[in-house]
């Protein structure tokens, strides 16, 4: 039987094969041909080829749109502000669990602002998969979307300022799996925007670099730059966050989501537990971890003071220091 010819329409072709077919079609198709001065009729495009062109041009068009949006989100980072999308950290689909069994979930709806529906399927993501994610994204940051993206386990270890343990070796081995076999769709109330995909599409580490260590190669979804759009998009203080470390969940958790709001309102104690997904039986002692972690981000520098006043949480952010950009990225 002979074998199927490949075509831009294809499903099972990336978008760099569907541009390479496209590109191919077109010098096939061209209208006129130059020689001895006449001009050539080219043969008539049949309704299946018109659609499928019409198709490979939208993609184009699309990933284009996207391209631009995310050179310029990324043109406003730096490696010690990093932009993170606020669909991720305003709700519990990086949780602050740390029990040894994480839960896997099949097309479940997570606890997220009202702005923004999330729905997940996939095992259970914590707090230490939103660092390694973020690490991965600020290295890729001037590449395009979905360029392979290359490093060292030590660089993005170091990176985070996890420990140098054959231990941090196997947790970001297994942080990078457990964000490829995702299923991830973020979409805002009125439908009118919306990113369903894995957090990572693919990834490799067979290649060793020149001092002899294990070298990744990560690619993201190219569709994952829509994430990535002026008024959805955080950036984070990366030294406060190492500082957190990696044990301090909760901590880590209310520092994402206090960043995507410059003016926070006032939370109940009730949904900040349930927005962060806290594995907590009872308020009151998910309380006591409140408190506690609010005074670290004091500590930190990151908040100016907090109060706990009829189970709702106040708190004042540190305004920026002088000279800083007013990050128009950073939500209200």
């Amino acid at each position: 039987m002979p074998a199927r010819k490949a075509s831009a329409g294809d499903p099972s072709l990336d978008l760099d094969q569907q541009n390479a077919l496209i590109a191919d079609f077109k010098d096939q198709t061209a209208s006129t041909k130059e020689g001895s001065g006449s001009r050539v009729k080219t043969p008539k495009k049949s309704s299946i080829e018109i659609l499928r062109k019409r198709t490979a041009d939208a993609l184009a068009k699309t990933y284009e749109a996207g391209q631009q949006e995310l050179a310029f989100g990324i043109s406003q980072w730096s490696s010690g502000r990093r932009g993170v999308p606020n669909p991720l950290i305003r709700g519990g689909l990086f949780s602050t669990k740390s029990s040894p069994v994480r839960q896997t979930f099949k097309s479940e709806k997570i606890a997220s602002l009202s702005t923004t529906n999330v729905t997940y399927s996939g095992e259970e993501l914590r707090q230490t998969d939103l660092s390694a994610w973020m690490s991965i994204v600020n290295k890729g940051r001037d590449l395009p979307s979905g360029a392979p993206i290359q490093f060292t386990a030590y660089e993005l270890i170091k990176d985070m300022k996890w420990r140098i343990h054959s231990d941090s070796y196997a947790m970001l081995r297994d942080c990078i799996e457990r964000l490829k076999f995702t299923s991830v769709k973020i979409s805002t109330k009125d439908e009118k925007g919306a990113y369903a995909g894995s957090l990572i599409r693919d990834y490799a580490f067979d290649a060793v670099s020149d001092e002899g260590k294990p070298k990744w190669q990560v690619r993201l979804e190219p569709a994952i730059v829509s994430l990535f759009i002026n008024d959805q998009v955080t950036l984070l203080e990366w030294e406060q966050r190492r500082q957190i470390g990696t044990k301090a969940s909760l901590t880590l958790w209310l520092h994402t989501f206090y960043s995507s709001h410059r003016n926070p309102i006032p939370f109940q104690v009730a949904k900040l537990h349930e927005l962060c997904r806290s594995e907590d039986q009872r308020l009151s002692n998910f309380k006591v971890r409140l408190r506690r972690s609010l005074e670290t981000l004091v500590d930190i520098n990151f908040l100016n003071a907090y109060q706990i006043k009829n189970d709702v949480v106040y708190v004042t952010r540190v305004a920026y220091p002088s000279g800083a950009s007013e990050v128009p990225l950073l939500a209200q």
